[in-house]
């Protein structure tokens, strides 16, 4: 019996499960559909802003208290069109859907995941505030699990208490990961994942992977020499003295700005951290950092704000390697439905969270038919407190 032609409907439901197969930081965060973007017709740069929990004020003793409520929002951005575009004759469209993709549509979907994924993590690591690692030391002692342990703790410190934890590692990290800690597991499966599939599995209160496309941090020109006078808040500050540029998802800390603890609102005994959020040129002037400085109410997250030196981490003009630890709702990935075109085939489809529009369109003369998949993608940092950068010095390469 003949196979039955390919359709766009038959297209688009292979071209999705083959995207979720080679999704990996796109798995770990919150991927959940939301029409709202296309109710409103969104475009590229058009925004939809997400309200997060608010914290509360515990009260101690009879006499009430009551805390205004504060709508607190973090913006969801559609930052782009994606796709991809095939050609196939007749005779290939007589393929069954199976035949299809393994010769012409996986590879690229695999590509096209790949490519997003870049995207996305260089906007989740530059909107994470948190770091841990050896940024100033050989590259080698990166190994050590004190950082992932590290990091473990400054997410929850900033109250990622519960739920499952990833880690994603660049693959410099995962081999060094893979190769120092193999027979530190008792957990015999874990140790065979190591073995076997050259990765970590579970290990350190994280589930982890690795990614090919971690994009890497560069520090700036800072000479370290920056100061701000006291009494600041929100998130711009002034820094008063100070030379070389600071760059964007640098992460920094105020020594006068003391972390709390975020329901306790008790000294953590240490300075925040906060993320650079736009390109610093230098000198005098205002710096925009995530998150605000907050001294008091329910969103406080610092003791107070004194006159501080800033400390920036790193070599100064050195690129650092960056692997990322991460709850699901620390950062969400959307997509936009896309209108379907009404004078030719064309199907639209979601899965696990992303919509994919899959249309095609013929070419008489050569007998061809030009199939193209778009996704119009949406990113947001919902609560990248959740989340830890893990820096190393430097870079692996392969020997001579």
């Amino acid at each position: 019996m003949a196979n039955a032609f390919i359709t766009t409907d038959m297209v688009a439901d292979h071209a999705l499960m083959k995207f979720s197969e080679n999704a990996t930081f796109l798995k770990g965060v919150n991927t959940e559909y939301d029409d709202s973007f296309a109710k409103s017709g969104a475009k590229i740069g058009d925004t939809l802003r997400v309200p997060v929990p608010q914290h509360g004020l515990v009260r101690r003793g009879r006499i009430a208290d009551p805390t205004p409520l504060t709508t607190i929002v973090r913006p969801v951005t559609v930052f782009g069109q994606r796709g991809i575009d095939v050609v196939f004759n007749s005779a290939e469209m007589a393929l069954d859907i199976e035949e299809l993709g393994r010769r012409y549509i996986d590879q690229q979907i695999a590509d096209l995941v790949i490519s997003i994924e870049e995207e996305v993590l260089q906007m989740a690591i530059q909107a994470t505030p948190n770091q841990t690692g050896p940024v100033t030391t050989d590259f080698v002692a990166a190994n050590s699990l004190f950082y992932a342990n590290m990091a473990r703790k400054l997410q929850e410190d900033n109250g990622a208490f519960k739920g499952a934890k990833e880690m994603l590692l660049s693959t410099s990290a995962n081999l060094r990961y893979v190769d120092s800690l193999k027979g530190l597991f008792n957990a015999q499966e874990q140790i065979a994942v190591q073995y076997k599939e050259g990765y970590m599995g579970r290990a350190a209160g994280y589930d982890w992977n690795n990614s090919t496309v971690m994009p890497r941090q560069l520090r700036g020109t800072a000479n370290g020499a920056y100061t701000a006078i006291a009494g600041q808040s929100g998130s711009t500050i002034t820094l008063a003295a100070g030379a070389g540029t600071i760059l964007k998802g640098e992460v920094i800390t105020f020594s006068g700005a003391i972390a709390v603890h975020p329901q306790t609102k008790k000294s953590l005994g240490y300075a925040r951290q906060f993320v650079v959020t736009a390109d610093y040129a230098g000198g005098a002037g205002n710096i925009s950092v995530y998150p605000a400085v907050v001294t008091s109410g329910s969103e406080q997250n610092v003791v107070a704000f004194t006159a501080s030196t800033v400390t920036i981490p790193g070599t100064s003009g050195i690129d650092q390697d960056i692997s990322l630890a991460f709850t699901k709702d620390a950062f969400t990935f959307g997509t936009v439905d896309l209108p379907e075109y009404p004078d030719r085939p064309c199907s639209r489809r979601v899965f696990e969270g992303i919509s994919m529009r899959v249309a095609q369109g013929s070419d008489i003369i050569n007998d061809q038919f030009i199939m193209r998949f778009d996704i119009m993608c949406a990113f947001g940092a919902l609560r990248p407190e959740w989340a830890c950068r893990l820096a190393a010095l430097g870079s692996l390469t392969p020997p001579a």
